[in-house]
């Protein structure tokens, strides 16, 4: 197992060539260290995992990186600008971030990304402004771009259909157009597959992995807890634990049992298929 130097970036690569970089960011809430002294930096047009079990602080470090949580201490710099001493509603604009915000059903939830009742295009181009709703008129090369992204992941005949009427799959594609349409240079993916069934997942996960593919491919940082989502192609895996990352490393050297079990606080076997990690838990784990 890799160890884990905290005072170190854990990428070899120059800072002019990082998407982001965090040094010993610490993140508190009250009395409460939420991410505790975490150093990591990710390479432009690369794929990186956040690996952990709920509640490890996965999800506060990635609002580090958009600016809706500060660190008390330590530095984040994003795309070669520093958080704190530069302008983050510009800076928001060049990152892109997909997570659940719309039920099985596609109702319309408190802190959703979109409203239900927009058409699949009108969704898309709701990226364009950051919006929930579409309170501004795209212009017609926003909607022709609204309408080619949802093409590209595999919704051309859904392009007119209220998100609301959408499976819990197509509805998390959707998102995951309006967060390509505007073409950012960071994409974040926190938990993205959360609540969808298993062909819905592979449907999104397949449509991820056709990213790595294109020439302007943004970096990618995937957050979970099931590496059964990681790509292929994931450059590299922070394994977190408490707000802390306990293991970095190229995915072979972090993703293993030993590793894994310390983490998720259960025996746990990973093996790797076809160039993808599949974890089981262990018989042992069921016994009081």
């Amino acid at each position: 197992m890799p160890d884990h130097d905290p005072n170190r970036p854990s990428n070899e690569h120059p800072a002019d060539g990082d998407a982001f970089r965090l040094d010993r960011a610490t993140v508190r809430r009250g009395d409460l260290t939420l991410v505790d002294a975490v150093s990591c930096a990710a390479p432009r047009g690369r794929t990186v995992a956040l690996l952990g079990p709920n509640g490890c602080g996965k999800t506060t470090l990635s609002r580090l990186l958009t600016g809706h949580a500060f660190a008390a201490s330590g530095n984040v710099n994003v795309l070669g600008e520093r958080i704190g001493r530069t302008d983050i509603r510009a800076l928001r604009r060049r990152v892109s971030v997909v997570h659940p915000a719309l039920d099985a059903g596609g109702t319309h939830q408190p802190g959703a990304v979109v409203d239900a009742d927009l058409t699949a295009t009108q969704a898309v181009c709701t990226g364009f402004f950051g919006s929930v709703g579409l309170y501004d008129r795209p212009t017609d090369s926003q909607t022709d771009a609204a309408r080619n992204t949802l093409r590209q992941v595999g919704l051309d005949h859904r392009l007119d259909h209220r998100v609301a009427v959408l499976s819990s799959g197509e509805q998390r594609r959707v998102l995951l157009a309006r967060a390509l349409v505007t073409a950012p240079e960071l994409l974040i993916l926190d938990e993205p597959t959360t609540g969808l069934d298993v062909a819905g997942r592979e449907a999104l996960l397949a449509t991820l992995e056709q990213l790595a593919d294109r020439p302007d491919r943004p970096a990618v940082l995937m957050i979970t807890h099931h590496v059964e989502e990681l790509s292929p192609r994931t450059h590299r895996v922070w394994l977190m634990k408490h707000g802390r990352i306990v293991t970095d490393g190229p995915p072979e050297l972090v993703i293993t049992p030993e590793a894994l079990t310390d983490a998720f606080g259960c025996p746990v076997h990973v093996k790797r298929e076809h160039g993808r990690w599949w974890l089981e838990v262990l018989p042992e784990a069921w016994v009081p």
